[in-house]
């Protein structure tokens, strides 16, 4: 599948499409593919500031407590992928799958190797 991250209001992604294998022979939660995601992501690890800004998206808050140069195996998985679905549950990333917005985390998804996986971040307005 593709996967990208972006912010709202920004033109380009932060996280340009990249491909992540991830081939489930049954639909699955969004809240599995989320942690999936998460898990493969940290996984892959092979650009470490493009992990952080993709992590940024999902999981702000816990990216921003890991101390600088931090990679792959150094930060704590299951609080980012917690972080992301809590982050995910108060409104602060959508989730697109193709066209279509998912808003609940125990919607199924069904994911192909084409399918398109983009996370959005949302930007919220100043007082």
């Amino acid at each position: 599948m593709l996967v990208e991250a972006r912010v709202l209001g920004r033109s380009r992604a932060v996280v340009e499409p990249h491909e992540l294998t991830y081939e489930p022979h049954q639909p699955v939660p969004l809240r599995q593919l989320i942690a999936d995601v998460v898990r493969g992501e940290v996984g892959l690890a092979v650009d470490p500031d493009r992990l952080r800004r993709f992590l940024r998206v999902l999981a702000a808050d816990q990216i921003e407590r890991q101390p600088d140069g931090s990679h792959g195996r150094s930060i704590d998985v299951d609080e980012v992928v917690r972080s992301a679905l809590e982050g995910f549950d108060h409104g602060f990333y959508y989730v697109f799958i193709g066209d279509q917005q998912y808003e609940n985390l125990e919607q199924l998804v069904r994911i192909e190797p084409t399918t398109r996986v983009r996370f959005v971040r949302l930007v919220p307005l100043a007082d």
